[in-house]
């Protein structure tokens, strides 16, 4: 099938399917099936065999009062915090056992639908037994995703003090007429004064997400919202494209196809953020992240240490990624899991054990090569590649070349200025499930 593209006046005709295809081979969401234990154990044990290898630790807090109508988050709505909690302490206890001798955490990552909705009570207990099971250097990264709209300053302080050093504002339009349209409201009075307080109380970096796609939403509402995000200086802001996907997610049934954005729109939005974030002086890395030039993630961009997992954008060398909590992701070494996204089926694997059966992908030489050429390739950094070895996702890089995605430069692959375009359409999606090719 051969997919039309319009943009700016411009129509080019690409057949991509069978670039869609290869790159899907690797998507969690699409392909997850049950993994047995044995696995699970095999992956344990090679993190074992490396006890001083840094890991990094993914935290699933999806308790929220409301959902807005875009919620692409596994999520609790009510008030089951001490349940939830409970659980999620005694998963943390049984992953920390079965991984042996206390292990070093390079990164901590705290999500949700709105993660800082659980009381500060629940989250200083959870950090508690975070701290006392696992080594947290003092230069680790510790982020924290929040609803801006349900915090304080209290809350922010409290933060602060568990050592949290980057917040994560989960923002997604400012513009009124798409708030509307997808029930989530916020000013940027109100923004504002949480990024302030943010800085006055010595976060070292703070930054805003942007979706594109949503409904109500066109190019010239979208430019409005990243020029108000803009003017409030945000350390990064992160722009992912919003999907429909009313089977993983029923809430979304309510949101009417008419009023959402065409691919041609949501390709032109994606020229739009190009355009705003270069004039505000901001950094691309990769095929979503714009930062401050003297931020971290830049630096580590410069210097080719730039990461990316199913969580975001990191300034070291890839890691493990152990996920805790409701469909949190974990990446192992040759298998990625995701915990169910049923808060019983959960609840009922923690009683149970950490090594219970999971859904998840058991990867292959060619397949983890893939996905680490991949991932490069979306941190907008070339591949190097041995001279005169073919790699061993040969099979899969051809398709991609043969679709312009990307191209080889002597022993280097790297992403094309079509890439750079049509990649985001193919890869980017707002649930960190989609993003765990």
């Amino acid at each position: 099938m051969q997919l039309d593209k319009q943009t700016k006046g411009t129509t080019v005709s690409v057949g991509l399917d069978e670039a869609m295809g290869v790159m899907g081979s690797l998507s969690l969401a699409t392909q997850a099936k049950p993994v047995a234990v044995e696995a699970q154990i095999s992956a344990f044990d090679a993190i074992k065999a490396q006890p001083d290898a840094p890991l990094s630790l993914a935290v699933s807090l999806p308790l929220c009062p409301a959902l807005d109508l875009t919620c692409d988050r596994a999520s609790i709505v009510g008030q089951r915090v001490e349940e939830y909690s409970s659980g999620l302490i005694a998963e943390i206890i049984s992953l920390a056992t079965h991984l042996g001798p206390k292990k070093s955490l390079q990164s901590i990552h705290v999500f949700g639908a709105s993660a800082n909705y659980i009381s500060d009570i629940a989250i200083g207990q959870i950090f508690s037994v975070i701290l006392d099971r696992f080594d947290v250097a003092s230069d680790s990264e510790i982020s924290f995703e929040l609803d801006p709209r349900r915090t304080s300053r209290s809350q922010l302080g409290f933060l602060r003090g568990l050592g949290v050093t980057e917040l994560k504002l989960q923002v997604r339009d400012m513009d009124p007429t798409v708030q509307d349209a997808i029930g989530r409201y916020q000013s940027a009075e109100l923004l504002e004064d949480v990024i302030q307080v943010g800085r006055k109380l010595g976060f070292e970096s703070i930054g805003v997400d942007q979706i594109f796609g949503l409904p109500c939403q066109t190019a010239e509402t979208f430019a409005s919202s990243l020029e108000s995000l803009i003017s409030l200086a945000p350390d990064w802001v992160e722009c992912h494209q919003f999907v429909k996907r009313a089977r993983h997610f029923p809430h979304q049934a309510a949101l009417l196809d008419e009023k959402l954005p065409s691919l041609a729109d949501k390709l032109m939005m994606y020229n739009t953020l190009n355009e705003c974030m270069d004039r505000a002086g901001y950094t691309p890395l990769g095929l979503n992240l714009f930062v401050e030039p003297t931020h971290r993630l830049a630096r580590s961009f410069a210097d080719g240490d730039l990461s990316l997992n199913a969580y975001g954008y990191h300034c070291h060398e890839a890691t493990a990624v152990l996920g805790v909590g409701l469909a949190a992701i974990s990446e192992l070494p040759g298998l990625v899991l995701q915990n169910s996204a049923s808060s019983e089926l959960w609840q009922q694997s923690v009683a149970h054990g950490l090594l219970t059966e999971r859904m998840g992908l058991v990867n292959d030489n060619e397949q983890i090569e893939f996905r680490h050429i991949l991932r490069q390739l979306m941190c907008n950094q070339p591949v190097n590649l041995s001279t005169g070895e073919k790699p061993l996702a040969d099979r899969r890089l051809t398709v991609l070349l043969q679709s312009g995605l990307v191209e080889y430069k002597q022993d280097m692959i790297g992403i094309t200025e079509y890439g750079r375009e049509w990649l985001p359409q193919l890869l980017m999606d707002s649930s960190p499930a989609f993003r765990s090719i």
